[in-house]
Parts: structure tokens; sequence; C-alpha cells
């Protein structure tokens, strides 16, 4: 009698299972395994193809640009801040002050890659995690995606977090994976931070012109409490979280202040784009802009035009050729616009030009994450303003020597593209906002 109860439940166990296999489930299944597999194998190639076209073309690419030191600016008496033109000068910077860090070191960046840098950056990391130092590092997880699969690990004194990671294909079907983490964020011990575009990389170090930014100061604590507030969303963990001992100053000190792109409690309601507006609207004098994807929504383009066509000297600098093709197809309407209304772009000639900076009139000017364009105003970005005249005067030097390697544009550049061209520009424009 057991026995055939015994097969009984067999047979209705192996039913059940070939009736599993012929449902909607099963098909479901099978979908995630093989795009997660597939998934997978596409970024081990990716990862390992990417590093061996880089190699050869380093071989090839040998840019050198115009840039020499710019001294440090003494703000008040309790701010210092220093702007680098140059990713060697900003690295060694910032491998001096992990070194000398006593107690916390909060990194944050969009590109960690996995080359000499990378691994310089990695090795000082986690001899001070050893030390008893605190260190946190957040990367973001497309930014990040080819970075190799053995570089990944850090020493478990490290506590590391991935923002947005991509696990398969079908996280491309989530609109929120398009939300991306582009901040760069490094703070030593709550006194010492560096805010700007530069990723941590071989070619961020020599071959691309970005902009870093040193604050010795009490902002520092602003740029912690920016990291905190992101980590602590993604590590509910009370564990892991960052309970750090101050509060954010809710009142700007009119001398600098901090915005995000997306609007939150620590920075109030004003963003980026915002600050920059009403930059725009007050302008009275110039407008001088660095960007490496310059296509500006309709309202900051017509605060641009606007205050060009009322006598405000605008000028743009950005790359003549990007490293984002859909970027300088899209781009090129804005710019015969910005032309015809009397302004004036000049093209950095041999490599991208990755800075993101601003200076309107004699005082005003900004570093940071944010470009000007669809994408920055989606993406999590984190710019410091800065109102200060010596301040400007500094950014204003490497405005100059930014000009050396520039061509003035001129408006035949833009205004009768090829006709492959004009047809990609037509097909791509439902998209500009999402560039």
């Amino acid at each position: 009698m057991l026995n055939r109860i015994g097969k009984a439940v067999a047979f209705l166990r192996i039913s059940s299972i070939r009736y599993y296999f012929k449902t909607p489930a099963w098909s479901l299944t099978k979908l995630v395994f093989y795009s997660s597999l597939f998934f997978l194998l596409t970024v081990i190639l990716l990862i390992y193809g990417g590093i061996a076209i880089s190699s050869i073309r380093r071989l090839r690419r040998r840019y050198k640009f115009p840039h020499r030191p710019l001294k440090p600016v003494q703000l008040d008496e309790k701010h210092t801040l220093k702007i680098f033109n140059y990713g060697g000068y900003a690295f060694k910077d910032m491998l001096k002050a992990i070194d000398n860090a006593q107690e916390s070191i909060f990194l944050e960046t969009y590109i960690f890659k996995g080359d000499e840098i990378g691994r310089e950056f990695k090795r000082r990391l986690r001899a001070k995690a050893q030390q008893g130092v605190k260190v946190c590092l957040a990367f973001d997880g497309y930014g990040s995606l080819l970075m190799p699969f053995g570089f990944r690990r850090f020493p478990k004194e490290c506590l590391v977090n991935w923002y947005g990671p991509l696990y398969s294909y079908l996280n491309l079907l989530w609109l929120g994976t398009y939300v991306r983490y582009h901040r760069k964020i490094l703070v030593i011990d709550n006194k010492i931070a560096y805010i700007g575009g530069m990723n941590i990389g071989r070619e961020y170090a020599t071959s691309w012109r970005d902009t870093h930014l040193r604050i010795d100061g009490p902002t520092a604590e602003e740029l912690a409490l920016a990291f905190a507030e992101m980590w602590n969303r993604h590590n509910p963990n009370p564990r892991r979280q960052l309970n750090l001992p101050f509060k954010p100053n809710p009142d700007d000190d009119h001398i600098l202040w901090l915005r995000q792109s997306r609007a939150n409690v620590l920075f109030g309601e004003h963003t980026i784009r915002d600050t920059y507006m009403d930059a725009f609207k007050s302008a009275k004098k110039r407008i001088l802009i660095t960007n490496p994807y310059f296509l500006p929504d309709d309202n900051m383009e017509n605060y641009l035009l606007e205050a060009a066509k009322r006598g405000v000297q605008v000028e743009i600098i950005v790359p003549e050729r990007s490293n984002h093709l859909i970027v300088d197809v899209l781009a090129r309407p804005v710019l015969c616009r910005l032309l015809k209304a009397g302004g004036k772009v000049w093209l950095y000639r041999n490599t991208v030009i990755h800075s993101k900076t601003a200076i309107v009139d004699e005082h005003w000017s900004t570093v940071g994450s944010a470009n000007l364009d669809g994408r920055s105003l989606i993406n999590h970005e984190i710019n410091l303003f800065v109102n200060n005249k010596d301040f400007a005067a500094e950014m204003y030097k490497m405005w100059q020597d930014d000009l050396l390697n520039c061509r003035p544009a001129r408006f035949e550049d833009f205004n009768k593209p090829p006709v492959r061209k004009r047809i990609a520009e037509i097909l791509l424009r439902p998209f500009k906002s999402f560039v």
C-alpha cells in the first residue's frame, strides 16, 4: 500500500513539473536566465575587448594641451579653493590627501577604471582602510560597468556600494535605469573635499582636458552630507549607514554654495539648472561657458540668446569632436542659433574637453559634474557655485589657456550640414531631452 502511495506521489510530482514547464512562468524564468547569461557574456567581451582597444588607442594618443598651475584662492577666513585644470595634478593631490586621512574617506565617482591610475587609488584606499580609517566607496553601475571583475574586489575593511547596477538586459526596460549617478565627490576627514568632472582613470589624468576643485573648509562637511544622503538611501541596513556629527546649513552664505540637479531636502528646492538660469538672466557683461555636451533645453537656450541680443558677451567652448557623436549632431542647430544671435563658439581641438565650468560677469563661477544637456536634468549631479572676484579671475586664466587650443567656429560650420547629418538630426531630435 505504501509503495503504491509513494509511486502516486512521485507521479504527481513529475506531472506537476511537466505542467510547470508549459506555463508562462517557466517561459519567463527562461527569458530571465538566458537574458542574464547573455548579458554577463556581453559584459565580459566588452570589458576585455575595451581594454584591448584602449591599449591600441593609447599607442596613438599623445595629446598635450595648454595648462598652467593655478594658485589657491582664500575666499574668507574659513575657505580656500584650488582649481585643477589637469588630471595629473588633481590625482596627485587627491592621493596625497588620501594618504594623510585620519578618520574617514568618502569617494563617489561615475567611472573608476582598472588601469594604473585606478590601481594606485585602490592601493592607497585599501592601505588606509586596513589602518582603521573608515573608507566608503560608491560607483555608478553603468559608468563602471567595464571595470574588470578581479579589480572589483575590495578588502572587507572597505565599504563598497554600486548605485544602479545592471544585472540583465531586462534592466534596460525599466526607466529608472536611465537615471545615473554622475557625481564625482571625494571627502577626506570631513575637512577637505574635491568636486568636478574628473572620473578616475588614465585618460582623465593626461589625455582629456577637465576641471576639478579642492575645497578646504566647512563646505567639505556639506559635501560629506551629500555623499551620506545618497549612501544611506542605498544602504537601509543600520550597520552600514553613515551618521555624521553635523547638520546641513539651510542658508547659503552668498560666497559659495552647493546645488544638485535633483531637488532635495539637503540643498533646498533650487537645482543646478535654476542657478545657471538665474545667472544668465542677470548677466551684464559676459557669460563664458565650457561644456562637453552642450544641449540646453529651450528655456536655458532662450536666456542665452536674450543675453547675447542685449549685448552680453556670450562665448562657449565645446569639443570640435566629442566622444558622443549623437551630441555633436543634435548640438548643431543650437550652436547655429547662438552664432546668429551674436554669440561666439570656440571649438576645442585634438582631444575632448570634458570640463563643466562657467563664468558670469566678474564674480560668479561654477565647477561641477553637470553638463548642460537633458541627461543632467535626469542624472544625479552636483556643482559648487562661487561668488568671488579673485576666484573668477583664476577661472578666467584657465579660460584663456583653453582658447589657445581652440579655433573660432564659423557660421558655415553649422549652417548647411551634409544630407546624412541632416537626416540623422531629424531622426534623433525626439530624443534630445534624454541625450
